[in-house]
């Protein structure tokens, strides 16, 4: 399972799916709010074990679940 993949899987146990495409811009669509954006963060610090900076939590990095895919496979890059 890629990045991606593990990604709408967590979205999916949230019940938070419905209509939810890799490229859906999470915020305007209202996926996401603030505690949920949160969550997010927390499950991909723990599942791809990376550590994510002040910097990196931003609307960019956090508007699909392409972007945020990206970010987790950049900060795995890293680590090799």
């Amino acid at each position: 399972m890629d990045t991606r993949e593990r990604i709408y899987k967590f979205f999916v146990d949230k019940k938070k799916a419905d209509g939810l495409t890799y490229d859906t811009e999470l915020l305007k669509s209202r996926y996401i709010n603030s505690l949920f954006a949160l969550q997010i963060v927390m499950f991909v610090e723990k599942e791809f074990g990376v550590k994510l900076g002040r910097r990196e939590i931003s609307t960019e990095n956090f508007h699909s679940i392409n972007a945020i895919a990206a970010l987790v496979d950049a900060r795995l890059k890293e680590k090799d």
